[in-house]
């Protein structure tokens, strides 16, 4: 069996880089291709982790490229400036490091987000390749929902199968949704607009069969805000208008009401997990008391939570066997306030604040582009990923490199509104 896997590896990892040479562009169609198996076991003793494999191949084949044919792949360098502090402060934390491979491991964690950026939006410089990078999108989440619906449909439960997690997958779904409906109001196709049709029923379908209400909060508080930001297309705000209400009705449904059959939710174990996570808060708060300015360190909220639970079980009724739910945080910034304290926050808020702003100033100049409905759909991405984190941790599974690729294509889009407008900048 060893053999076997090392014969199978290196023959993927050679033919991966010979098809990334020739065309370099299909390295961001291998990460996105690879997001939903980032992890997975294929024996008791052998996990794959085909995302860190296939970024060094890119890397690596771009230098070499750039030596060779004298070609600057990395010359794009939009908004990667304003992220500069936070991955200074990310390093910087890593020296109160207590545990030097959980921490190598969250920093390796954010510089492959900002590296998946860096490379989409120098890789994807014409609308054909930004085409090629949806549909692999497309095809992966039609794939992983399609499994979904069969195990969920196998197995009676939540879907839980790729991730193992339903909440992880369904911030995983909640992401490309948006991107689905923005690029089925922008195709000019019927056997485009079909497929989509296809994607976008299947997707919704697991995402549903996950029933993670703080998934579907996040999108529909996406919905909403969206449906107020844009303003140039009619056809964009009716199909806003219908999206939101049909989750509204899906939400009221879905949360207030005790549904038979296999949509049973049960309001008393919603707020058992509400306040287990509370509790998460409390412990991430007392861990952070003596250490507000610089926090306690990359990497190091999973060898101090043990300690720190046991220290507090008797004050916070917690039973030390639900250690692995405290584990999670349940909060992105959160986490990241505890882990680098102020300091690292406000270098993270610094760098959304960067995002936001030039999203929001795109659409104003995107609003007479026949790819205005596609760019909302992009913005709805970015912005859902940021709501999905106040009640989730997704930078695990690979997952906020979806979304890294996802605000890269938005900003390629933008450019190329750009250069139509000014054809002297190519």
């Amino acid at each position: 069996m060893g053999i076997l896997f090392w014969i199978c590896t290196i023959s993927v990892v050679c033919i991966t880089a010979g098809v990334i040479y020739c065309k370099p562009y299909l390295g961001i169609v291998f990460v996105t291709i690879s997001i939903p198996f980032e992890g997975c076991m294929i024996s008791d003793s052998i996990s794959i982790y085909p995302i860190e494999i296939a970024l060094a191949i890119v890397v690596f084949i771009l230098i070499c490229r750039s030596i060779l044919d004298k070609c600057n792949y990395f010359g794009n360098t939009k908004l990667l400036y304003c992220c500069i502090p936070f991955v200074l402060y990310v390093m910087l934390s890593s020296i109160k490091s207590m545990d030097l491979s959980l921490t190598a491991k969250e920093i390796v964690r954010w510089l492959d987000l900002f590296l998946v950026y860096y490379l989409t939006i120098n890789l994807i410089n014409d609308k054909k390749k930004m085409r090629v990078i949806l549909y692999s999108m497309f095809l992966t989440v039609a794939i992983v929902s399609v499994l979904e619906i069969i195990h969920y449909f196998s197995v009676g439960y939540r879907a839980t199968l790729i991730f193992g997690n339903p909440n992880p997958l369904a911030g995983y779904i909640n992401l490309i949704i948006p991107v689905i409906f923005g690029m089925l109001m922008s195709s000019t196709f019927f056997r485009e607009r079909v497929a989509l049709v296809v994607v976008a029923v299947a997707s919704i379908m697991a995402w549903l069969m996950t029933f993670s209400k703080t998934a579907w909060l996040s999108l529909l508080l996406t919905v909403i805000l969206v449906f107020f930001l844009t303003k140039a297309k009619k056809k964009v705000v009716i199909l806003l208008a219908v999206l939101s209400a049909v989750f509204t009705v899906f939400t009221i449904i879905l949360l207030f009401l005790n549904i038979k059959g296999t949509f049973m939710f049960n309001s008393s174990l919603a707020l058992l997990s509400l306040e287990e996570r509370a509790k998460c808060y409390s412990i991430g708060f007392s861990m952070i008391k003596d250490n507000l300015i610089s926090g306690i360190g990359v990497g190091n909220w999973h060898s101090l939570i043990v300690e720190c639970v046991k220290e507090n079980a008797a004050s916070i009724h917690i039973d030390i066997r639900r250690l692995l739910v405290a584990t999670n945080i349940h909060n992105l910034y959160l986490q990241i306030f505890v882990e680098m304290g102020i300091v690292g926050l406000s270098a993270f808020v610094f760098w959304l604040v960067c995002i936001i702003k030039y999203l929001m100033r795109s659409l104003k100049v995107l609003e007479s582009s026949r790819h205005y409905s596609l760019f909302v759909g992009l913005v709805g991405g970015v912005i859902v990923y940021l709501f999905n984190n106040i009640l989730e941790v997704l930078t695990v599974h690979g997952i906020h490199l979806q979304w890294g690729i996802i605000l890269g294509l938005a900003v390629v889009l933008t450019q190329f509104r750009e250069v139509e407008e000014c054809p002297e900048m190519v």
